[in-house]
């Protein structure tokens, strides 16, 4: 073989062993590169974090503690030597009585919301009810024109729960009766404290006209009497508005 034909030759073949050897590293590194992301683990989306689902909080009213007010007792309130004269049910008490189911030998309450009245039922006619069996006392029930109300309910009056507070006012001698769109309670009539007297509100409104947020309010003179006459058990009857 001629000289020029060896040279062309041995030329040829380290051109072809460079090409291997600089292609064949650059394969392998695609192939260890393609490799890594297959044997690497597919990275975890994050969740998204969850947002607090708004809730919607009823205000209740809430027992104040720090000013409990005494129980009284129906001796510090009449005189224990008043005559007992009893007298009989009146017509339209006596249309209750039957119509509601209840004893008229016992005890029980009839809140007139139309006319602003409780009228209270006594057999016993004890000093208390000042010789009577029947006494009536002006109240305040649920003003309608705002929003609020005193529903018709007939049930036995419920635990006493004394001095609390609601709406940013004060009341004493609360005695629960049910729940409605909030509790529904007999108190006294609602204060706020400034230097530190009871600055009562809406006093003209008992026997005249509704002015609360649901609750029956009496007088603070017959809220002591009525938690002295002692309520708890004693059914009590809320009449609707219209016959």
């Amino acid at each position: 073989m001629p000289s020029g034909a060896i040279l062309a030759v041995v030329l040829l073949v380290a051109l072809v062993g460079t090409v291997g050897v600089v292609w064949g590293a650059r394969w392998r590194v695609g192939l260890n590169a393609l490799w890594r992301v297959h044997a690497t683990a597919t990275p975890t989306r994050t969740p998204r974090p969850s947002l607090a689902v708004a809730t919607v909080t009823v205000v209740k009213p809430v027992i104040v503690a720090f000013t409990p007010t005494p129980l009284a007792t129906a001796a510090t309130l009449v005189a224990p030597s008043v005559a007992v004269t009893p007298q009989p049910m009146p017509a339209d008490l006596t249309q209750i009585v039957a119509r509601y189911g209840m004893d008229p030998s016992r005890r029980f309450i009839v809140v007139d919301v139309a006319n602003q009245m409780m009228r209270i039922w006594d057999p016993a006619a004890g000093p208390a009810m000042d010789g009577k069996t029947l006494k009536e006392l002006p109240v305040s029930t649920g003003d309608t024109e705002r929003g609020y109300r005193t529903p018709p309910w007939y049930g036995l009056v419920g635990d006493y729960w004394g001095t609390f507070s609601a709406s940013g006012v004060y009341a004493d001698e609360g005695w629960y009766l049910f729940e409605d769109a909030g509790d529904i309670l007999i108190h006294g009539a609602p204060y706020k404290l400034v230097a530190g007297r009871k600055v009562y509100e809406d006093m003209d409104a008992l026997g005249a006209y509704p002015a609360s947020h649901g609750c029956i309010r009496l007088s603070p003179e017959d809220a002591r009497w009525f938690t002295a006459w002692g309520p708890q058990g004693v059914p009590l009857v809320i009449l609707p508005k219209s016959p």
